[in-house]
């Protein structure tokens, strides 16, 4: 046979030949599938010239344009003893990040994060954002074939129970779930045994010659082309998306796609991605286990990518240092060994507590759910780190309360206010909410609502796990705006950094239980004595509420409408790329 089929376009011409069609055991792709953004040339810093003569990757104009949206020296490829390459999706302001800095300060991360203050945040933390829409960036950028770990925490209000719960639809979920399982045939993974009747040729699949196909030049023969393969992907991340969209009331449901559109793109590029971390709701493993099962069996299955572990398991950031509750479902999935602290348990008695009440609501499990056996087990039989209270976070009186609302009225039946929302400060305290801002701490014989003592946001940020002089960034849209609001939900939804540092450890960095000891030690103060509030509590930075000098790309909405200005000395405008296979 030729090498290429009668009628098809030569896809290979300007790619290099280290670009080779073939699978990961060397057979090709059907249809002349190249795994590359068909695009590309195949150029990347090695061929600059301005790289060639010294000059750096962010002072060359056609890196910077090359990578973009992501770092100039992403245009150069990774080579061995440099820090590993990762993309964090829906980034936040920057917790997940801030707790694997506290396991691995030498990684080498993109963020991307559609709200504008929580980039702004992340990005005056330190961080590389790209701010835009996920789903207007294409994850088969040429400079994203070096990325080595993919993190996401795709969006929870639909899953969450305090939202209106748009994502525990059954039919949604079931819809949703089976597009899911499709990922692996939309995005190339789809292996078959007969890849020779596809390019045309005179083979069936088990090697006889096809009906009217005696002729054929290499009938009596076996081609390059005969034999088994990988189809080639049949959808493009965009169309991908629009059909998980057209599955769900609210749209941000359909975003769980995107922990396998990026993952299967990354890998069908060519990338060397070793371990893929999800952040979510509880309530994904609680209430809607069908597309925690979808994700498991997409990225372990022969069919999909095959890949060695993918664990899921609920933990709360108290559990880990944090001062307050924070409990999340985690995922945790590597493509060659097991992570670091992975655990076997029962899977049946897992299940049975993990859904015990749709156990006692039907008598059963449910029917699409996740295998539990496999879970990270961060303390490895260690001593557990200090409980931390919020009055020792604080640095509060012990036998203070807190009100997260007004004066209410005393129910006169049992004595106490109406409504809920004070507790003590000598407990670790509930999840923070973003009205939590309005809180007012009081002393035990001070009527409920009468508290003079205010929270501030860093205050608040420490709670959840930040650094009090974390730069929580708003950028006001109307004159004198504060944006407490805004910054306290930032607060609310973040990664705690105690969780990011646990969970990162298990697949990249350090162990993480002395470093994340020494922060909490450090985060709260702990073995020194309470002190009263007023004067003697430290002096707190307040949040940014200016707009920030811009020192890497941004993006609103799907058009590309930054600059690199401060990490290159001069602005630079760019577009977005756009790609298809």
């Amino acid at each position: 046979m030729s090498k290429i089929p009668h009628g098809r376009a030569d896809l290979s011409a300007g790619i290099p030949a280290r670009d080779t069609a073939t699978d990961e055991y060397g057979r090709p792709y059907a249809a002349g599938f190249r795994p590359a953004v068909l695009e590309w040339d195949g150029w990347t810093c090695l061929d600059c010239n301005a790289c060639n003569s010294g000059s750096a990757c962010a002072d060359c104009q056609a890196c910077t344009d090359f990578a973009a949206p992501y770092p100039p020296h992403w245009a150069r490829p990774w080579v061995e003893g440099e820090p590993e390459r990762g993309v964090e999706a829906f980034g936040g302001p920057g917790g997940m990040s801030a707790g694997r800095g506290l396991v691995d300060g030498a990684g080498d991360w993109v963020l991307i994060e559609s709200n504008r203050d929580a980039a702004a945040t992340a990005r005056a933390a330190g961080h590389w954002v790209v701010e835009a829409d996920i789903r207007t960036l294409d994850p088969r950028h040429p400079v994203l074939r070096s990325v080595h770990r993919f993190h996401g925490s795709p969006p929870c209000q639909t899953l969450s129970s305090a939202g209106k719960r748009a994502g525990w639809d059954a039919e949604e979920i079931g819809e949703l779930q089976s597009i899911l399982w499709q990922a692996s045939e939309a995005f190339g993974f789809l292996e078959v045994d007969d890849l020779c009747s596809l390019y045309g040729g005179p083979h069936s699949y088990f090697g006889d010659v096809l009906d009217g196909m005696e002729d054929h030049p290499d009938a009596d023969g076996w081609g390059e082309f005969c034999g088994g393969g990988h189809l080639p992907p049949c959808m493009t991340p965009a169309e991908f998306r629009e059909w998980a969209a057209s599955s769900v009331s609210d749209e941000r449901t359909a975003l769980m796609a995107e922990m396998l559109i990026w993952p299967m793109c990354l890998v069908r590029i060519g990338a060397p991605l070793r371990s893929i971390t999800m952040e979510q709701s509880a309530n994904l493993l609680r209430q809607t286990p069908a597309l925690a099962e979808a994700i498991q069996a997409e990225l372990t299955s022969a069919e999909g990518l095959g890949w060695t572990w993918c664990s899921w398991q609920i933990e709360d950031a108290a559990d880990y240092d944090a001062a307050t509750h924070r409990e999340r479902a985690w995922m945790v999935a590597t493509r060659y060994e097991h992570p670091r602290y992975a655990d076997h348990v029962d899977g049946e008695a897992a299940a049975r507590e993990m859904w015990a009440h749709i156990l006692k609501q039907t008598g059963c499990l449910p029917e699409w759910a996740p295998e539990l056996s496999r879970r990270i087990e961060p303390y490895q039989g260690r001593p557990a780190l200090p409980t931390v209270t919020v009055a020792a976070a604080l640095n509060l009186p012990s036998d203070w309360w807190a009100d997260t609302r007004g004066k209410r009225g005393v129910n006169p039946r049992t004595g106490k206010p109406m409504g809920g929302g004070s507790f003590p400060l000598n407990t670790v305290g509930q999840c923070v909410t973003a009205p939590w801002y309005g809180i007012r701490f009081r002393p035990a014989d001070v009527p409920q609502g009468e508290g003079t003592v205010k929270i501030s946001l860093p205050e608040l940020g420490m709670l959840v796990g930040f650094r009090r002089d974390y730069p929580w960034t708003y950028i006001p849209t109307r004159k004198g705006a504060a944006g407490i609001r805004n910054i306290a939900q930032m607060e609310a939804d973040a990664v705690s950094p105690f969780m990011g540092a646990a969970i990162s450890a298990a697949v990249q960095g350090e162990d993480w239980y002395q470093p994340t000891s020494d922060y909490q030690r450090a985060l709260y103060g702990l073995g020194t004595p309470n002190l009263e509030p007023g004067p003697h509590r430290a002096a707190i930075q307040p949040p940014h509420t200016g707009a920030r000098p811009l020192e890497q790309l941004e993006f609103a909405g799907p058009r590309a409408a930054g600059a690199v200005v401060a990490a290159v000395k001069e602005q630079a405008h760019t577009q977005q790329m756009l790609f298809s296979w």
